[in-house]
């Protein structure tokens, strides 16, 4: 579809509700086009109505996760997955344990002391849920981490929220399924009176595992080493300025969201590594994206398109999600999904951004561990065009130098400064190609022989 519900100018999102300081190099990533690829379900079996969507990878397979799955007369799942054989077609997707009537089995399933607390006077008529809005988390190959929700839902519709579980999920590699175990930690991790962390999204970088969460309007952040996922007592907290143990100290870095999700990417350049997709509480169906230079922010948030249902076209679009995996051959795509209500699902589009020819950058990144140095480029093929301003910025974890335009003095300028951090990480001699001064040799030589350029 053509993304005519774009936001203006006069939407309130662009008067500055959500705040922080402008990070964009342009204006802000412009839709081209928004490609509707349809539900993501199984091939030539039932409809399933169900939300969430949220993404992840373990052991090298791709899965999607679930909440409220209803499988028809077979009855209700809390919470499902299913995984994708081929990411070429992200739509296609398979339950990994279903019975004969067609009921799916949770990833996430209640315990014996659960199964008493139903039979509780009080709890008549009523289910326990556990939703994964933040994903699954893989700290070492095959093994990761979810942070999920746990509710008390009555069949009046009744919502009573308890608090966020921790669970570890795995992939045993030497299975020829994709088939998953679960298992949960003893207890909630936070009660329902503290930000909910992990529910609202996670990743890893590094040794770290970062997680957001929602205490009413506001975003909250926490890391914890990946060893200690199931360890209250070595979760970090963001104050404003540093991480700290008091839970009481946190402070919000993002606010007025529903769900979304934080992930690490080069769509928009190594000056901005961080990006956020979501939706806002404002049951307006607006996708959100956002950029950052750190994960604590500040977020420059902007909308982007309006999400359109299927089976509901007019009604409130929610739980959307990038799936990074699914990033097309082209640079300037991006997979995303949301939710259509009841009897919809999960429906899923390719996103395509309009291209700035005018943008240069290259970035070096270091390994720590090995001490080697990857280089990536966004050039274009023409040449850089000259007044477009350049920035040498060194962003920790990991350490990048960023390029952006510029002429010819300005940028041979530049490249120096690569040369020379690679020269510090790796030694004259593993750089060194050329020292002379024109065009085709030297340092700007050098880069162009690594990125493939013939100067």
């Amino acid at each position: 579809m053509s993304p005519t519900n774009q936001a203006t100018a006069h939407d309130p999102v662009e008067q500055g509700r959500y705040g922080g300081q402008a990070k964009w190099l342009t204006d802000g990533p412009q839709v081209e086009d928004v490609e509707v690829l349809g539900y993501v379900e199984p091939p030539n079996q039932p409809h399933y109505s169900r939300d969430i969507g949220r993404s992840f990878t373990l052991g090298g397979r791709i899965y999607y996760l679930f909440g409220d799955t209803f499988c028809n007369d077979a009855g209700i799942s809390s919470n499902t997955v299913q995984w994708v054989p081929d990411h070429n077609k992200p739509q296609d997707a398979y339950y990994l344990n279903q019975d004969k009537d067609g009921l799916v089995a949770p990833l996430i399933e209640i315990n014996s002391d659960e199964r008493e607390e139903l039979t509780h006077p009080i709890n008549k008529d009523r289910r326990i849920a556990f939703w994964c809005f933040g994903g699954v988390v893989e700290v070492s190959p095959g093994v990761g981490w979810t942070w999920y929700q746990k509710h008390l839902i009555g069949q009046d519709g009744s919502d009573e929220l308890c608090g966020v579980g921790v669970a570890r999920v795995s992939h045993d590699k030497d299975k020829e399924t994709a088939e998953l175990s679960c298992v949960r930690m003893p207890g909630l991790m936070f009660d329902r009176k503290m930000p909910l962390f992990g529910s609202f999204s996670t990743l890893i970088c590094g040794d770290m595992v970062y997680l957001w969460g929602q205490r009413g309007a506001e975003i909250f952040l926490a890391r914890v080493i990946k060893e200690s996922c199931h360890q209250f007592h070595r979760y970090e907290f963001w104050n404003g300025k540093e991480y700290v143990f008091n839970i009481e100290k946190a402070r919000p870095v993002l606010q007025d969201f529903q769900q979304g999700q934080i992930f690490g990417s080069s769509l928009f350049g190594p000056r901005l590594p961080w990006v956020f997709v979501g939706v806002t509480k404002w049951a307006d169906s607006m996708v959100m994206i956002g950029v950052a230079s750190r994960l604590e922010g500040p977020w420059d948030v902007r909308p982007l398109f309006r999400a359109e249902g299927i089976k509901q076209p007019n009604a409130y679009q929610y739980c959307v999600y990038a799936h990074p995996w699914g990033i097309g051959r082209m640079e300037n795509e991006l997979l995303v999904s949301w939710c259509d209500p009841w009897p919809g699902g999960v429906i899923l589009a390719k996103v395509k951004f309009e291209s700035h020819d005018r943008v240069f950058w290259a970035s070096i990144t270091m390994d720590s561990c090995s001490g080697a140095v990857a280089l990536t480029t966004a050039m274009k093929a023409h040449e850089v065009s000259r007044g477009n301003k350049i920035e040498c910025t060194n962003l920790a974890n990991p350490p990048r130098l960023y390029l952006a335009g510029g002429d010819d003095c300005t940028v041979q300028m530049a490249l120096k400064a690569v040369r020379d951090h690679m020269v510090r990480a790796m030694g004259e001699e593993a750089v060194a190609v050329g020292t002379g001064r024109r065009r085709g040799s030297g340092v700007l030589g050098f880069l162009a022989k690594v990125f493939g350029r013939r100067g």
